[in-house]
């Protein structure tokens, strides 16, 4: 017998932008480059964010949701696409986001009686128990839409803003410059005028491709499934049904001494390199890494890690910060499963990242042409990603009612991703989002907490 949703769903809205005046320069079609071909059909990225209030269903129907549906429509003249679709043009030479007059955005608007604090927590919880707070993309196989928003009230506690974004669209610093913007005009009533740093630019002529990515990664996404296969159907990644969910801190004290650790241990077993830069993101993705092997007990296998890199300050000449689209590549470590669980393990990660990080100075693009192949390739649990980044300061993302609660980019739980963003105190703190089944949560917990007093204790 099915179970009852967890939600009520109080209203279905349509967002349209207003009407674009004569001289806009919003585009109303924008070309796929190569780097939103390489994401063209993996699965939507969702985040949650989580606000503590007191609203009951009431004013939260009668102030809170009409302020937010304003101020998107306000935003969305800034960032049009976000209306539309991914499609192909008439001949089907080129893929491309087109808005048409009328195309919206849809925002869902519902509420539920779940616990908010236990959903806004960091202990593990079941993955699919966010699920009925994040909105579809429902689309067809040659048209997708770019954006789906889902608002829901826990009465007299909190509300969340839950989003699903086209990846072959939009890269995550693009996505959190909408959602400051969103929140920056909510906060600012009639007036929606942006900043310059959360103001969209679309020049696609930045964009340079001399070696043809665009066709080698077109090439394997529309040959996956046959040949000339023209179907834009994004991938049905599904969560294994016992993933759990949690957010795991790395205070600067903790990174500062992970980092002195590796320093040592480099220096007893001469793996340091002199020009090699210990960043706390690299100590912090190879401390989780470890850790992930070590729960995961994958024994005498070679494992990866896929580190995105944003490319707007490589580029020759660089794409400036606010470059609306995909601007990332990806550059792929691996290592023995072995080694990364022995006594030198976060030593050995960190010198793996750090190298492959110093080796984007020879070319941030060189020998990419069969990136989404060698990824293919790899044996599936065996690839580890990093979604997200500290930097992208998700929880500055205030629109009137204070910082978030809680940030939680939900759709880790079907790509083996775990997540990295700012802290809500403002700090220097790194939240680090796992995704494992059962009793491997109850193993990185022990592993990671172990980890942190051994590093202590060394320093």
């Amino acid at each position: 017998m099915a179970q009852p949703s967890p939600v009520k769903v109080l209203d279905v809205c349509r967002v349209a932008p207003p009407p674009l005046s004569p001289d806009s320069t919003t585009p109303k079609a924008l070309p796929l480059t190569f780097f939103d071909m390489l994401l063209l059909k993996i699965p939507p990225t969702q985040r949650l964010y989580f606000y503590e209030t007191s609203h009951p269903t009431t004013a939260f129907l009668e102030v809170v949701v009409p302020k937010l549906k304003h101020s998107l429509s306000l935003t969305l003249q800034h960032y049009v696409p976000l209306a539309g679709n991914v499609t192909w043009t008439l001949d089907y030479s080129k893929l491309i986001i087109e808005y048409i007059e009328g195309d919206t955005v849809l925002l869902t608007v519902a509420e539920s009686e779940v616990d908010f604090y236990s959903l806004s927590g960091d202990n593990f919880r079941e993955a699919q128990n966010f699920n009925p707070f994040l909105p579809c993309l429902v689309g067809s196989e040659t048209r997708v839409p770019v954006l789906a928003l889902q608002v829901t009230l826990f009465p007299n506690v909190g509300f969340s803003i839950g989003y699903a974004v086209h990846h072959g669209v939009l890269d995550g610093k693009t996505t959190t410059m909408f959602m400051h913007s969103w929140a920056f005009i909510c906060t600012r009533g009639e007036d929606s005028t942006l900043m310059p740093e959360l103001t969209p630019l679309y020049d696609r002529t930045m964009i340079v491709d001399p070696s043809d990515l665009e066709t080698s990664f077109s090439n394997f996404w529309l040959g996956k499934d046959g040949p000339s296969n023209k179907s834009l159907a994004l991938e049905d990644m599904k969560a294994p049904p016992d993933a759990m969910l949690g957010t795991f801190l790395l205070t600067q004290d903790n990174i500062e001494n992970i980092k002195m650790c590796v320093q040592f241990q480099w220096e007893q077993k001469q793996l340091q390199k002199p020009s090699l830069h210990l960043s706390s993101f690299v100590i912090t993705t190879a401390y989780t890494w470890v850790c992930l092997v070590k729960a995961r007990q994958i024994r005498s296998e070679k494992v990866y890690l896929g580190i995105s890199v944003d490319c707007r300050g490589r580029l020759k000449p660089p794409a400036p910060p606010n470059y609306f689209g995909n601007c990332i590549t990806s550059v792929i470590v691996d290592a023995d499963s072995d080694d990364l669980a022995g006594e030198d393990g976060v030593a050995i990660a960190a010198k793996a990242i750090g190298e492959a990080i110093e080796g984007l100075k020879d070319g941030v693009l060189e020998g990419k042409g069969d990136l989404l192949s060698r990824y293919a390739a790899i044996p599936p649990g065996r690839i580890f990603s990093i979604a997200g980044s500290p930097r992208f300061g998700s929880y500055k993302t205030d629109f009137g009612w204070g910082r978030p609660r809680k940030v939680v980019i939900t759709s880790i739980d079907k790509n083996g991703s775990f997540s990295l963003s700012d802290s809500r105190d403002g700090s220097n703190w790194v939240e680090i989002g796992i995704v494992l089944n059962k009793h491997e949560s109850e193993v990185f917990v022990s592993v990671f907490s172990s980890g942190l007093h051994k590093t202590f204790t060394h320093t």
